[in-house]
């Protein structure tokens, strides 16, 4: 038999606060974005390991999605500090897809 808890002991939603954790002082911009992007991340992972398992999930969608915010915060540091992506890299070719995609709007 289950005993019946009063819900005046349960923990209220309002009472119960997540600690917000702080970045280190010495973060990498690259582990700022993993750390940010972490949950897509892990979504596109999770999408992925079923897709092996066969079970025929299309992860396109959830890759593009972390890569573009991944890519842009990477574009975005590199543009603060001064540094010119090649246009071989990855981040020389986003940065063409996002030229491309803005002139097409």
């Amino acid at each position: 038999m289950f005993t019946r808890v009063p819900e005046s002991t349960l923990p209220q939603p309002s009472a119960v606060k997540r600690k917000k954790v702080r970045p280190p002082k010495n973060e990498t911009r690259y582990a700022r974005a993993e750390r940010i992007y972490h949950k897509k991340k892990d979504a596109h992972d999770a999408c992925y390991t079923s897709q092996l398992s066969s079970k025929e999930e299309d992860c396109y969608d959830l890759f593009e999605s972390y890569r573009t915010c991944f890519m842009r915060a990477m574009a975005k540091d590199m543009q603060k500090r001064g540094v010119k992506a090649s246009e071989n890299s990855m981040i020389g070719e986003y940065n063409e897809e996002a030229e491309e995609e803005e002139n097409n709007r």
